[in-house]
């Protein structure tokens, strides 16, 4: 509503040609959306119409986790992905709760795929109780 009153206060006032030009392009840029966000969003809605490969997207998630943790290829099993996450031998805590915290985030692309992602710890040369991840 104020941006409102002070647009057309700024239109009312005489100026110059050259004033009310720079004004239509500036109003013709902000209702084609070239000011706040405009490009923005349409490269936002190009990601959306990608195509997902999903190995891919879950191997890059996990590309940040600790020093000589790794992970092995993710597998598909009753439309459920699995990967099972190697800890170090010298690594010391609970293996189960701290792969709880490799989760994807909420807005993380993997879950515009898949429903469930189970992490399976691999720990002191024997596999640990599954964390399963949902959106």
């Amino acid at each position: 509503m104020e941006h409102d009153r002070r647009m057309k206060a700024v239109a009312g006032k005489r100026c110059s040609g050259k004033g009310r030009a720079a004004l239509a392009v500036g109003l013709l840029a902000g209702a084609l959306g070239f000011g706040l966000g405009g490009p923005a969003l349409a490269q936002d809605a190009e990601m959306e119409w990608r195509p997902i490969d999903i190995r891919q997207e879950i191997r890059a998630h996990f590309d940040r986790m600790p020093y000589g943790w790794w992970i092995r290829e993710p597998e598909l099993h009753l439309n459920t992905y699995e990967v099972e996450v190697n800890i170090p031998d010298w690594w010391r805590g609970n293996p189960t709760s701290a792969v709880n915290t490799l989760c994807p985030e909420r807005q993380s692309r993997i879950w515009k795929e898949v429903k469930i992602l189970t992490l399976r710890p691999f720990y002191q040369k024997r596999p640990w109780p599954g964390v399963d991840c949902r959106r």
